[in-house]
């Protein structure tokens, strides 16, 4: 936004100079009336100064204007090569091509201002985005767009995504396979012979905010944050997100919230056993939720339990660093201005596209707990849009 308005200052300033030397230019035939020569001389230089400014304004008014023509060609994914997709989108050609099916990515977005963009293009910009740090302009050389051009087609995708983030990441989908996931455990050596994931939570640094930065504040971390609930299963997924949440807010808080411990129940009821959680010391103990014993009072075989569970419990953090990783816009700060910017729908889409890409192309717990992540299509299925 700052570049914009630094822009648009431009152009008022080039036109106010317009006025200015058709100004100086009616003065000088005035001054030099009596030399027609002279007189002549200032016009024609006059001239080519109006002449240059009405040439700035239209490029600065081209290149600022949000238009974007439904006859533009636009990118598409054979304009980069395979090594250019991975690097700075994430996905092989296939793979786009999939995910763009699965996702349901129209051949044309139309924006909120009735301006149209290619499908494919959106998404790719989306990946791109999100896969970097690069901002509007750099992102306009890239696509052959303006910079307004580039904020209405991100935004626009980033909505479609986003209503299959909230619903993919639910763990009533797995419900089926907690029984699975807990033998798969099992066999593995934990100790925990009920457990089929494993819950943590992640922190996000932000911009501080104009108003009520206190209740974003977190005194841990000393930053402002916004916070998330995470379950990751033994497939390498994430089976549940919420979020997001207050800096301030704990962990045992942000449980309450989510209703996490009352599903976990009802599944239970449902599939005819019981099947747990694991979480750290700071989540409360629980029918359907374990955790490590407090620092504070453990005996040698608790030290030795939450050792052993430790090896298992740390492929939430794996989880995190793969989509810190993916999508390192998501952990940028300077772009997470609460109110200014849509964040959180950001953060659910990266976390979506995370599981996607472990669906491609596996992830280390993959190989940890000897598992294999669903295709693709096969985790499309699991969920389906209202």
């Amino acid at each position: 936004m700052p570049q914009r308005q630094g822009r648009i200052l431009e152009i008022m300033q080039l036109r106010e100079m317009q006025v200015e030397i058709a100004c100086l230019r009616s003065a000088a035939i005035v001054v030099t009336r009596g030399s027609p020569n002279l007189g002549m001389a200032f016009a024609a230089y006059f001239d080519e100064l109006a002449r240059e400014c009405d040439a700035a304004v239209e490029e600065m008014m081209e290149w600022w204007s949000p238009q974007a023509p439904p006859a533009s060609p636009g990118r598409s994914a054979n304009s980069f090569t395979e090594d250019e997709l991975r690097a700075s989108f994430r996905f092989d050609r296939e793979a786009i091509a999939e995910l763009r099916g699965l996702l349901g990515i129209p051949p044309i977005f139309r924006s909120r201002s009735n301006h149209v963009f290619q499908g494919e293009e959106a998404f790719l910009l989306l990946l791109r985005r999100l896969a970097g740090r690069e901002r509007n302009m750099e992102l306009a050389q890239v696509f052959g767009r303006s910079p307004p051009g580039i904020s209405e087609m991100y935004n626009v995708v980033l909505d479609h995504v986003y209503e299959h983030a909230r619903r993919a990441m639910r763990l009533e989908m797995w419900e089926q396979d907690l029984v699975a996931f807990a033998d798969v455990l099992a066999r593995c050596g934990c100790v925990e012979q009920s457990c089929a994931g494993f819950i943590d939570g992640t922190m996000f640094t932000i911009c501080r905010p104009t108003e009520g930065q206190e209740s974003m504040y977190n005194g841990w971390k000393r930053a402002h944050k916004v916070k998330y609930q995470c379950v990751v299963l033994p497939n390498f997924l994430i089976g549940d997100w919420y979020g997001p949440a207050s800096g301030r807010t704990n962990d045992p808080q942000m449980l309450v919230d989510s209703g996490l411990v009352p599903r976990m129940r009802a599944m239970c009821e449902r599939i005819g056993r019981r099947v747990c959680l694991y979480g750290d010391a700071a989540y409360p103990l629980s029918d359907v939720l374990l955790r490590a014993p407090k620092r504070n009072n453990r005996t040698p075989a608790m030290r030795e339990y939450a050792t052993a569970m430790s090896h298992y419990r740390e492929s939430v953090e794996w989880v995190f660093g793969k989509m810190g990783s993916l999508w390192p816009f998501v952990t940028d700060a300077t772009r997470k201005m609460i109110g200014a910017r849509a964040t959180s729908k950001e953060d659910w889409v990266a976390a979506l596209l995370t599981n996607y890409h472990t669906c491609r192309y596996g992830g280390v717990a993959n190989s940890y707990f000897d598992t294999r992540p669903p295709t693709m299509q096969e985790y499309r299925a699991m969920y389906h849009l209202e």
